[in-house]
């Protein structure tokens, strides 16, 4: 039996609530590791959400469409975690 697709809303749902987490640690000065903590769960909820597209790939193109989305993954989340900080240091 096949896992079922998660909704387009779904996934969407849970990428804001992983830039909004890394959001709240900058504007509360959480330490930097929590911010990894949420960076990892980020990265784990993308491979799960997208297993489907990416099990038909071949390893190369998974490899490479991953890392690229990995990198683009951890550089929103660090610049939500730094506009936390700006804000919280303007007010």
């Amino acid at each position: 039996m096949a896992a079922r697709r998660l909704s387009d809303v779904t996934i969407a749902a849970g990428d804001l609530a992983f830039a909004l987490a890394a959001f709240a640690c900058g504007l509360f000065s959480a330490p930097v590791e929590l911010t990894i903590v949420a960076g990892f769960g980020m990265v784990a909820f993308w491979l799960a959400s997208r297993r489907p597209i990416l099990d038909r790939l071949t390893s190369r193109a998974f490899f490479r469409l991953s890392a690229l989305a990995i990198a683009v993954l951890l550089t929103i989340l660090a610049g939500a975690y730094w506009l936390g900080l700006g804000i919280a240091s303007a007010l």
